[in-house]
């Protein structure tokens, strides 16, 4: 039997430990010396997988982008508040400004309550996907770090919470001084209203149950090439569930559904305005109900200045080149494009948490 000699050993060993080490950080893992209990960081923590792609757009037989994404975001809802976790986006090759702002909130919300510590595991694939996580401050939301920033002091905008009205106008100032720069007062007016409009509708209809300062949105403001992408979304009950409130939505029903609304009638002829309301739901479907909103009161009455449809939305995309918007909302999708001129509406696989309003307009 061969006698090993204890200087090769030694440097043997010590190989082996700078290959493990090497294999750790190759995974986002950082060894930390050994505690009291014998385990190093990251022994037992939990680990929430970001897929490949992370993008609410994709859906279909073909495509399970959006399914992925949805999925994560449960992921993150149920586990990040367990215990220790990494969120691991080692796999991710691309992210999306919608999907983007919609991870940050689950990420906002849920950080609230956790006690644990979190850390990252940054992309493999692309760094261009870190770079915008970074640029986004993701990474401190995961490990709970405070920050703030004021608009006025930042060349790109991140994404951004708040709630109300706090922060709409620094938002118009901003898209005006750093994006348009040059805009004119009517393309201002129709950008400021556009954007008042959508987080009015969140302070107005998105939380019915909810205090003034937990009725939160979050908003990113990027610009890719000539295109200006703008989201904001909430954690709300959602459009489908808000729109049947209004004054207006039983007649605009008859209106624009006329055999559902012929139909509902007749099944329950004696049933007050308050059943026929409630019944609506299991007739028209979240995406008739969406196109409902934006539509709103087509009958002429105007009985309620309040969601009378996104008016200021619509007119911003249809005015403008390639302009895009897109509306998500529990189980429907409401797409308009501007060189259509009418909208598309999907049925989503999975429910949508909350609703996202997106628009793309070319800049001059």
């Amino acid at each position: 039997m061969k006698k090993s000699n204890p200087e090769r050993e030694f440097f043997r060993r010590r190989a082996g430990v700078a290959r493990w080490l090497n294999e750790l950080s190759r995974k986002g893992f950082s060894y930390t010396g050994r505690k009291k209990s014998g385990v190093s960081k990251g022994a037992g923590w939990e680990v929430i997988v970001a897929p490949a792609i992370i993008s609410i757009y994709g859906f279909g037989k073909k495509n399970k982008h959006y399914d992925e994404t949805v999925k994560f975001l449960e992921d993150i809802k149920r586990r990040f508040l367990k215990k220790d976790c990494f969120v691991d986006f080692s796999s991710t090759s691309s992210i999306t400004a919608a999907a983007l702002v919609v991870v940050y909130a689950a990420l906002d919300e849920a950080r609230i309550k956790r006690t644990g510590n979190a850390e990252v595991i940054w992309s493999k694939k692309n760094q261009r996907v870190n770079a915008i996580l970074r640029a986004n401050n993701i990474h401190k939301l995961i490990r709970g770090v405070k920050f703030s920033y004021a608009l006025d002091s930042v060349k790109s905008m991140p994404v951004i919470s708040s709630v109300g009205s706090e922060m709409m106008e620094e938002i118009i100032d901003f898209i005006q001084k750093r994006i348009y720069v040059d805009m004119s007062p009517t393309t201002e007016h129709i950008y400021g209203d556009a954007v008042s409009e959508t987080i009015n509708n969140v302070r107005l209809h998105a939380y019915p149950e909810a205090s003034p300062a937990d009725k939160k949105w979050w908003l990113m403001c990027s610009v890719v090439g000539k295109q200006l992408y703008l989201a904001i979304y909430d954690t709300g009950v959602g459009i489908p569930k808000t729109v049947v409130e209004r004054p207006w939505f039983l007649r605009a029903v008859e209106l624009t559904h006329p055999e559902k609304y012929s139909d509902l009638v007749a099944e329950y002829p004696e049933r007050e305005k308050s059943w026929l309301l409630a019944l609506v739901p299991t007739k028209i479907s979240d995406e008739d109900l969406i196109y409902l909103s934006m539509q709103g009161d087509v009958s002429g009455t105007k009985e309620d200045k309040h969601g009378q449809g996104s008016k200021s939305i619509l007119a911003l995309v249809n005015d403008t080149e390639d302009g895009v918007l897109w509306v998500f909302s529990n189980s429907g999708l409401y797409k308009f494009n501007q060189s259509d001129k009418k909208p598309e509406l999907y049925r989503l696989p999975k429910s949508f948490p909350g609703t996202l309003v997106q628009w793309n307009i070319e800049l001059p």
